[in-house]
């Protein structure tokens, strides 16, 4: 199987809004999260979390972390955290991309990876002098919205991104550690009409048997 890496982030200064999202009352759909990689500092990870399933759920989508295996309705999507997922004195030379997804043959492939040693490198000047109860947090909120930038594009099968928001193509450190930075409508609208019951599962069968 021939693959190759969708980047997802370019590291810019630029002064950058986001239009809030909402949710609506349609049902959420389940989306199952695996994390993989290295154990990482476990507060980090909570608030990453729950962040995350804020995000989602403004999109109609139930975030659920388990290792149990999904339903015939869920949609599933596994993270690799690479790095140490958090603020060290230890820090890349030079830093790359936030965050990178699978694509084989023209699709993009539920297997996303976030580089936290690029993201320290990012997050660092802003969060070393906060106290370590709010680094972590800061820290865990920005590693999700990572995520979901990947998750973006892979329930959408697309590498385009919007103007604003999380699906924007560059994040700031700013865009990160802001107090609201969510999907814009435009995006949250069309994250709403994927139909109910599709799976990413699937694709990523396909890709082991090739």
């Amino acid at each position: 199987m021939y693959a190759r890496l969708l980047a997802a982030f370019c590291l810019v200064h630029l002064a950058v809004g986001c239009l809030l999202g909402s949710s609506d009352d349609q049902p959420e759909t389940p989306l199952v999260v695996y994390l993989s990689g290295s154990a990482q500092p476990q507060r980090s990870v909570d608030y990453m979390k729950l962040e995350l399933g804020h995000l989602m759920r403004t999109a109609g989508y139930r975030v659920e972390w388990s290792d149990a295996h999904p339903s015939t309705d869920s949609v599933l999507i596994v993270v690799r955290l690479r790095g140490a997922c958090e603020v060290n004195e230890t820090l890349p030379a030079k830093p790359g991309p936030l965050a990178s997804t699978a694509v084989a043959d023209g699709r993009i492939l539920p297997f996303s990876s976030v580089d936290c040693d690029s993201l320290t490198q990012l997050l660092a000047p802003q969060l070393a002098s906060q106290s370590l109860a709010r680094r972590d947090f800061l820290y865990g909120r920005a590693m999700a919205r990572v995520v979901a930038h990947e998750i973006y594009h892979i329930l959408l099968d697309t590498s385009d991104h919007s103007r604003e928001g999380v699906a924007r193509a560059c994040f700031t450190a700013a865009d990160l550690l802001r107090e609201n930075f969510e999907f814009e409508q435009n995006t949250l609208a069309r994250l709403r009409v994927i139909p109910r019951g599709q799976s990413t599962s699937g694709s990523a069968e396909e890709a082991a048997r090739r």
